[in-house]
């Protein structure tokens, strides 16, 4: 008996086979149990904020930088200057027509009298003897020419010669811009000048043209 009972303390006394063995190992399984739980508790809170904070970041990547905002706000500037310039550039004083052609033996310097006159001629300061030597067959044409001063526009009118082509050593094609009080009302306009007793005049074509474009196309007397 007494064998056998030290058999049973031995058997009693083998780890985790006594009642107080068997409760430390559920409890060691219950913390264990937490432990995990906890650390999958904390993995799912550092995904979520990680998650947060992906969403956070890209948000605020997808948002224009305020230096951006502010670059796209300024108005780009155009070039205003350019179209100022043009209209003295068009109804200019200048004396520079560009010069072709032949005939004359200067060439410069006769583009340079046809512009002279032309604009002299247009000019409303010009006393009305000095265009009539400035004007092919001017003697002829008094009539048309008090017409074509009588009117309000016409008063105020200015020539720009702005091309001389020579079609022979007597005689030239002209452009000129027409302009009102310093903007060009007719740019581009075609009028011819001719060479008679050494002064290059206003051919009295252009004149009539002028004239009759003024009268509402109806005929000018005095003009052919």
């Amino acid at each position: 008996m007494a064998g056998g009972s030290r058999a049973l303390g031995a058997q009693s006394s083998t780890p985790g086979s006594g009642p107080d063995d068997t409760a430390g190992g559920g409890a060691r399984a219950r913390a264990g149990a937490v432990r995990r739980r906890g650390v999958a508790s904390g993995l799912g809170v550092a995904a979520v904020l990680a998650l947060v904070a992906a969403c956070g970041s890209s948000g605020s990547s997808s948002a224009p930088s305020p230096s951006a905002t502010t670059a796209a706000a300024v108005p780009t500037t155009a070039a205003p200057a350019t179209t100022a310039a043009a209209a003295p550039a068009a109804c200019t004083t200048v004396i520079a027509p560009t010069v072709t052609g032949s005939g004359p033996a200067d060439t410069t310097s006769a583009g340079t009298a046809v512009a002279t006159d032309y604009q002299k001629f247009f000019d409303p300061s010009t006393p009305a003897a000095t265009k009539l030597g400035l004007l092919q067959n001017g003697t002829a044409l008094v009539a048309v020419l008090q017409s074509f001063a009588s009117n309000k526009l016409a008063a105020a009118a200015t020539v720009t010669v702005t091309a001389v082509d020579f079609t022979s050593a007597t005689a030239a094609d002209v452009t000129y811009n027409l302009c009102e009080s310093g903007t060009a009302v007719l740019p581009g306009s075609a009028g011819k000048s001719v060479l008679v007793g050494g002064t290059w005049q206003v051919a009295d074509d252009t004149l009539c043209g002028l004239v009759k474009l003024n009268n509402g196309g109806a005929a000018v007397p005095g003009c052919s």
